[in-house]
C-alpha cells in the first residue's frame, strides 16, 4: 500500500469517496492541489497536503480501526487538525491509538464591530522587497510552531503581498510587526499577527481601518488557548470567542 499522487481526472471520484464517510472526518471541502498525496481503503480516505517539512492530513472514515491502521502506516511527520465545538474524547482515543499526540489547542475569535477613527493614510503596506524580512520575522519567532500556527509559506506570503493585504510596523527602518489578512467576499481571516516591539495593537487598529474602508464587515482568527495575554487583548478591542477549538495532533 503506497501513498499516491492526486490524479486530477479523478478528483470528483475522490471527493465523493470523502463525502460518503462522515463518522470521523476533518475534511471540509479542502481543494485538491498539485503535490497532494492520498491513501484510501473501502472505509477510509486520507488526503495529505505538503507543508514546509511535514504533511497536513485531512481524513474521512466510517471505521475507527481502519483509519487507525492507515494513520500508523504513514511515514514522516504528519499533522492532523480537528476543529470542533463538541467533546474531543473520541478523537483523542483514535489519535492516541494511531501514535499521535495533542500538541496544541487554538480558539477561534471574531470581530463584528470595528473600532475605527484612526488614520488610514498612516497604514504601512508591505512591498515585494519586504518578503524575506517578513518571512524571517515570523518563521524564526520562538512563539510560533509551524504545526499549529499555519504559517504562510514564502509563496503564500508573496501572493498576500501582491494582493495588498499585508500590514506592517517598522522601527528604526526595520520591520517589527506584520498582520497578514486573507479576504473572501465580505469576510477577513487574520492569518498571522506578530509584533516584537509590543505594538501589536497598532496592527489591529490598522486592520480595522483597512477593513472598514473596504466594506468588510466580519473578521476572524485563531489564538493559542494558553496565550492568555493575547486573548485578553483581543477581547479588550472587541473580539468574541465563539467556542470553536482546533486541536492539533502530530506523529513524528
Amino acid at each position: 500500500m503506497n501513498m499516491q499522487k492526486i490524479d486530477t481526472a479523478k478528483v470528483e471520484e475522490y471527493r465523493k469517496q470523502i463525502f460518503s464517510h462522515r463518522s470521523y472526518t476533518n475534511y471540509f471541502g479542502q481543494s485538491f492541489s498539485e503535490g497532494d498525496l492520498y491513501l484510501f481503503t473501502d472505509k477510509s480516505f486520507i488526503l495529505a497536503k505538503p507543508a514546509e517539512d511535514f504533511y497536513r492530513l485531512y481524513v474521512s472514515s466510517d471505521d475507527k480501526d481502519d483509519l487507525v491502521e492507515l494513520l500508523k502506516f504513514m511515514d514522516g511527520i504528519n499533522v492532523l487538525n480537528v476543529p470542533t465545538k463538541a467533546e474531543i474524547a473520541t478523537w483523542e482515543r483514535l489519535m492516541s491509538d494511531a501514535g499521535y499526540e495533542n500538541v496544541g489547542i487554538y480558539e477561534r475569535f471574531y470581530y463584528q464591530d470595528f473600532r475605527t477613527g484612526g488614520d488610514l493614510d498612516a497604514v504601512i503596506y508591505a512591498q515585494a522587497n519586504d518578503l524575506e524580512e517578513i518571512y524571517n520575522l515570523y518563521s524564526g519567532y520562538e512563539g510560533f510552531i509551524p504545526y499549529t500556527d499555519y504559517l504562510p509559506s514564502r509563496l503564500e506570503l508573496k501572493q498576500f503581498i501582491e494582493n495588498g493585504i499585508v500590514i506592517i510596523n517598522k522601527q528604526d527602518g526595520k520591520i517589527s510587526g506584520v498582520n497578514v489578512l486573507s479576504i473572501t467576499g465580505k469576510k477577513c481571516f487574520e492569518r498571522i499577527i506578530i509584533d516584537i516591539n509590543n505594538k501589536g495593537l497598532k496592527l489591529i487598529f490598522d486592520m480595522f481601518e483597512v477593513l472598514h474602508s473596504m466594506g468588510i464587515n466580519y473578521a476572524y482568527g485563531w489564538v493559542n488557548s494558553k496565550n492568555v495575554k493575547a486573548k485578553t487583548i483581543y477581547q479588550l478591542v472587541g473580539a468574541t470567542m465563539d467556542g470553536l477549538k482546533d486541536y492539533t495532533f502530530i506523529k513524528k
